[in-house]
């Protein structure tokens, strides 16, 4: 990863994290982990996606306009972020968005043996990384149980049990994070000013033949301000009943969020694979500017209801806004 030595880089890549060793916790009773126990190559793709664009912004000078406000746009896209990690499994993501600089992530899954197993790496993770511990391997489940914070490069990392679209997630960002300018009121009259995460990454969760993709949609909705950005991976899998892409979709554009395919070529050229898309999520801006204009003729609860995507209409505007293949 981008300042990370080659052994370090390593500890990601090729070591990946602790799923089959014998002291992560519940492995006795490894059915109840489920997907949660694999390093997917959904996830690989995504965070060397994420390190490639990255370094790459940092490194090589823009020659000429368009190119240097592509790199505005891409460097430290990570940076002093705070980001929540959604179906995170093993926790590698959440790991990787330490090394490549945000500032606070919360790592989270719907099961709670996934959860302390994402857990159980990420302190692995921390005392590795920082040398915390003299002897990482000696760690056992019952170390941390008890555990929720940890400090990877000084990115504070909180893990912990979330259900989609549970309305849990959001207290959890610190105080000091966006808008604490505002007063109770202020936020209250103005809900598209509550603070949100800056970055959502979530890796190969369009999985409809385990997980309703509803749910989903619900947590980006609830989690995402006007300049939210959420990456996520998609690999693609037959499905009886529908096309899960698709219906990702249909319900994304329902909750006035932009879909963009990201182009192959951006991705790393090592950690690619033909059935695997990555996906940009973004609010649409006309969202926010209808509830701007909303805001003088409709009550705080219908207000609240249309910014939350639970009664509002989509107008013909936004009938092509989906940027993605066929």
């Amino acid at each position: 990863l981008p300042g990370q030595n080659n052994k370090q880089t390593n500890y990601i890549c090729s070591r990946k994290c602790k799923s089959r060793e014998n002291e992560a916790p519940s492995l006795e009773n490894e059915c109840k982990l489920g997907t949660g126990a694999t390093v997917w190559p959904g996830s690989m793709v995504l965070l060397k996606y994420l390190e490639k664009i990255t370094h790459e912004a940092a490194d090589n000078p823009p020659s000429d306009v368009l190119e240097e406000m592509q790199q505005k746009q891409f460097h430290g896209i990570l940076e002093g972020k705070t980001i929540a990690d959604l179906g995170s499994g093993t926790g590698i993501t959440t790991i990787a968005s330490a090394l490549l600089g945000a500032k606070y992530v919360v790592c989270t899954d719907g099961c709670d043996p996934v959860v302390d197993l994402a857990r159980f790496n990420v302190r692995h993770a921390a005392e590795k990384l920082t040398k915390q511990a003299k002897d990482v391997t000696a760690l056992t489940a019952k170390d941390v149980d008890k555990e929720r914070n940890f400090n990877i490069r000084g990115c504070e990392i909180l893990v912990r049990r979330y259900l989609w679209g549970d309305g849990t997630l959001l207290k959890e960002i610190p105080e000091n994070r966006n808008c604490t300018d505002l007063e109770e009121h202020e936020r209250e009259d103005q809900p598209e000013l509550t603070m949100h995460f800056d970055i959502i990454l979530c890796a190969d969760c369009v999985v409809p033949k385990l997980y309703p993709i509803e749910p989903l949609v619900d947590a980006l909705d609830e989690l995402s301000g006007i300049d939210t950005i959420a990456y996520m991976s998609y690999e693609k899998r037959h499905y009886e009943h529908f096309d899960p892409a698709r219906e990702f979709r249909r319900l994304a554009e329902s909750r006035n969020f932009i879909v963009e395919v990201i182009s192959e070529e951006q991705f790393h050229p090592m950690y690619y694979a033909n059935d695997i898309e990555l996906w940009k999520i973004t609010r649409c801006r006309n969202h926010f500017t209808g509830l701007s204009e909303a805001r003088g003729r409709t009550s705080k609860n219908d207000l609240k209801k249309l910014m939350w995507g639970c009664g509002h209409t989509t107008s013909s505007n936004h009938t092509n806004l989906l940027v993605g293949k066929k």
